[in-house]
């Protein structure tokens, strides 16, 4: 279990006694008038001034000192889409590591296949054919995995993609794509998160996209499921940081460019030269160390979360027109705001 940061416990110790202090003493003295606010200002000012104070001290430290990797050895990880790509690479670091991997696909050949090859080496393994989008498999398969051991990490990596326009995909397609890439994260985090809330420790990770962060023509029902697994994510690890319980759980959102999984198109834009794409297996390797680090956000390449949120500053037709400019291959650059 990670160490808790010694500002954050001071602080919030300290602020739990003063609001004692307020509700027995102070607001008594003020009553129901205006000036009854004034403690409560100073108590929330306080705090603001310590807590940015400590976040700059850890902020320094971090810079100054190596980051600590926490051990995998003994832990519990469960891969979804574990048969092929990312998942395979994660799944087979993980056990690497020493951790006992659980491997979920709904290709019960390509899964065998990746718990026999860790097994090979020595590690262990447990294999279940599950399709994450229905209710009942997860659930089911969930409750009988809780039974043999406790799953102290979930990787949520299973996804789809088809690349066309929205027109030209039946509403079946559509959701399946959506049911896939957002509601089966949903459907195995929930089915895991209360064993994590009753340990107090846990991991939670959810594979995401680059289309989470900004828009892409004829990808309309991915991104919108990789932006709602975005909000997704953000929500519930702003739900497990405001429960005092549940400190000890961390949430790791892993945003993806080009991998050469076979899944994304090849990359056509301006500086393919510098950056094209990476292997699924250097991609793992990433995940896994920003992981040990307990990162909330991952994104490869690293450079591509700093120009999301400048893109995202930008007024509409400054972001457009760059855009047509990266991307001069597709029909944007005959177009104009």
């Amino acid at each position: 279990m990670r160490k808790k940061n010694i500002f954050s416990c001071i602080i919030g110790a300290l602020a739990r006694k003063f609001r004692v202090f307020q509700e027995i003493w102070l607001f008594p003295c003020f009553g129901n008038r205006k000036l009854s606010t004034v403690p409560l200002w100073a108590l929330d000012t306080f705090v603001l001034i310590l807590k940015l104070c400590s976040t700059s001290i850890m902020a320094v430290l971090r810079t100054l000192l190596p980051e600590t990797k926490k051990s995998l050895y003994g832990e519990t990880v469960l891969v979804t889409g574990a048969g092929s790509g990312i998942g395979r690479e994660l799944a087979i670091q993980f056990a690497e590591l020493g951790a006992t991997v659980v491997c979920w696909d709904k290709d019960a050949t390509r899964n065998n296949a990746v718990v026999d090859e860790i097994r090979k080496k020595d590690g262990d393994s447990f294999g279940y054919t599950v399709d994450v989008t229905i209710h009942e498999q997860v659930s089911s398969v969930a409750a009988s995995i809780r039974r043999l051991a406790d799953v102290t990490m979930v990787v949520s990596n299973a996804g789809e993609l088809t690349c066309a326009p929205l027109t030209r995909l039946s509403p079946e397609y559509i959701a399946k794509l959506i049911e896939v890439n957002l509601l089966s994260h949903v459907l195995v985090i929930r089915a895991f998160l209360p064993s994590m809330i009753e340990r107090r420790y846990g991991h939670i990770v959810a594979i995401n996209s680059s289309s989470g962060l900004m828009p892409c023509a004829d990808m309309v029902p991915y991104c919108a499921a990789k932006s709602g697994l975005k909000g997704f994510m953000d929500s519930l690890s702003e739900e497990l940081r405001l429960d005092t319980l549940t400190d000890n759980i961390n949430t790791t959102s892993v945003y993806l460019g080009t991998v050469s999984t076979g899944l994304y198109p090849t990359p056509s834009h301006r500086f393919v030269s510098w950056y094209s794409d990476i292997s699924a297996k250097e991609a793992a390797r990433i995940i896994i160390e920003g992981i040990r680090k307990n990162k909330k956000c991952i994104c490869i390449p690293s450079f591509m979360k700093f120009l999301t949120d400048l893109y995202n500053l930008m007024p509409y037709r400054i972001r457009i027109i760059l855009i047509d400019f990266f991307n001069f291959g597709h029909r944007g650059w005959f177009c104009f705001c």
